[in-house]
């Protein structure tokens, strides 16, 4: 499996790229060596096969969480990064994850 982490966003501009700019900063801090991307929400079904952890910023639709499930993909809400509301746990969850 592919050892990347993304984050999907409607545009994969401005919400997915902060996030995932926290990701790393976090990761950087925890000395976790990681690919983090932002992606757009639009070809997330591209990218997913290429990925081993999906964090998503709106909720994605059946098919994607079908299509990750399948893959084997991680799949987490992103929010808690922007809000800081449950971060704690999400974070811990995705750490966990980059060790697989």
């Amino acid at each position: 499996m592919a050892r990347r982490l993304i984050v999907a966003c409607g545009s994969g501009v401005a919400t997915s790229t902060t996030v995932a700019e926290k990701i790393k900063s976090n990761f950087d801090a925890d000395s976790i060596d990681y690919p983090v991307e932002a992606v757009d929400y639009k070809s997330i079904l591209q990218e997913l096969p290429s990925a081993s952890i999906y964090v998503y910023i709106a909720k994605p639709d059946d098919e994607v969480l079908e299509t990750a499930e399948k893959l084997g993909v991680s799949v987490y809400a992103g929010v808690p990064f922007l809000t800081g509301m449950g971060l704690d746990e999400i974070y811990e969850g995705i750490v966990n994850d980059t060790k697989k």
